[in-house]
């Protein structure tokens, strides 16, 4: 394998590596070397500027919130902004000494918000396989109506 060649491949190994470990450098070198390449941290760090390791590294990050993102329902993604800004409420009591009464109602009001829309949500249907829905569908028999009903 020419120098190149090699480079390029052990930069996208590193890159993959530095991006499973979320960043953390000293955790890159270490699996890095368990797999082979043996880098020293200054080497790391040259290849972490030269070829944007940390740019990439938040570009893949917003990419895969998008997905999930893409994936959230209006009630879900309306409940995550709700929840960080009553963190953010939260935040701001902690920061603040006196009490702020049009902070309050806001915050009340905020939390008012929340629970009604969890009551509004609808639960995510959990998908159970037939022999499950057999074995429960036997048991309700049996503790409810009294009825035993042979396994098949």
């Amino acid at each position: 394998m020419s120098g190149r060649k090699a480079i390029e491949k052990n930069k996208d190994l590193a890159f993959d590596v530095y991006r499973q470990m979320g960043g953390n450098t000293e955790g890159t070198l270490r699996e890095l070397k368990k797999r082979g390449l043996s880098l020293t941290k200054k080497t790391f760090n040259d290849w972490r500027k030269k070829f944007r390791f940390d740019e990439r590294l938040k570009e893949a990050d917003l990419e895969r919130q998008r997905a999930e993102d893409s994936q959230l329902s209006f009630e879900e993604k309306m409940m995550l902004k709700l929840l960080a800004q009553i963190e953010k409420y939260e935040r701001y009591f902690d920061s603040k000494s006196g009490i702020d009464n049009q902070a309050v109602y806001a915050y009340t009001n905020l939390l008012k918000t929340v629970i009604e829309l969890s009551r509004k949500m609808k639960p995510k249907k959990q998908k159970k396989d037939l022999a499950e829905m057999q074995r429960e569908a036997r048991e309700i028999l049996e503790a409810e109506y009294g009825i035993k009903r042979k396994s098949k």
